[in-house]
């Protein structure tokens, strides 16, 4: 038997007009506490960092904005990589026989490990090392780069140009603090070299006032961006 059915062709002018109003109305997104899900955000500024880097953050952009007085910037000028090897390679040819007593560390070395023989002293420590500058009996004074606060080691290198004694500005903390058995220190000053290593010193003592010594009064009238 045929299909008796005939299909209807629709034409778009025949089609029924869509409602004005929806059953569903829209309404706007309401992001209240048990309301709607919130979209995803950047939630690192409301991160709550530690405070080494907002002092970090802070310093970068006072930097940036402010000239700084060379009392300060001078602890950016650094002795160079090559000169430094050498005054640490002279120190540590000495090792440590005791702990350290009252900030004097007495190292004596392996090829007169005798009672009778003198030994090199090293004293750390701002009091220690500003006495032995006063009293000038340092040879040359070494301070770290990245003393924090800052004004408890800004007056050395000053102390040290005022009674003529050679120091030098250097990195880090650490590396000094290695040299005496400690974590880290401010600033280490040598009190006595054996006669054998006196040529190494000299040249380490005329680099240290050619380049901090000599220019420290020229660069102190400088102010840096």
């Amino acid at each position: 038997m045929k299909n008796t059915k005939e299909t209807k062709i629709v034409r778009p002018d025949t089609l029924p007009e869509a409602p004005e109003k929806l059953e569903f109305e829209s309404y706007p997104r309401s992001f209240g506490i048990g309301q709607d899900i919130q979209p995803r955000k950047d939630l690192s500024r409301f991160v709550k960092w530690p405070e080494y880097i907002k002092i970090q953050r802070q310093r970068r952009v006072f930097s940036k904005k402010l000239k700084v007085p060379f009392v300060v910037s001078q602890f950016t000028r650094v002795l160079d990589k090559n000169m430094s090897k050498q005054v640490f390679k002279l120190l540590l040819k000495y090792q440590s026989s005791q702990k350290p007593k009252k900030k004097v560390f007495s190292v004596i070395s392996k090829e007169n490990s005798n009672k009778n023989s003198k030994s090199l002293f090293l004293k750390h420590g701002i009091n220690s090392v500003s006495n032995l500058i006063i009293k000038k009996k340092a040879l040359f004074v070494l301070i770290a780069h990245d003393v924090n606060p800052i004004e408890c080691i800004v007056w050395l290198p000053s102390l040290c140009f005022q009674m003529d004694i050679p120091f030098c500005i250097i990195k880090n903390k650490s590396k000094l603090g290695g040299l005496i058995g400690r974590k880290k220190t401010s600033c280490i000053s040598v009190s006595y070299v054996p006669g054998k290593y006196k040529d190494e010193v000299e040249k380490i003592t005329e680099c240290f006032r050619s380049n901090f010594n000599d220019r420290y009064e020229d660069a102190k009238k400088r102010w840096t961006d």
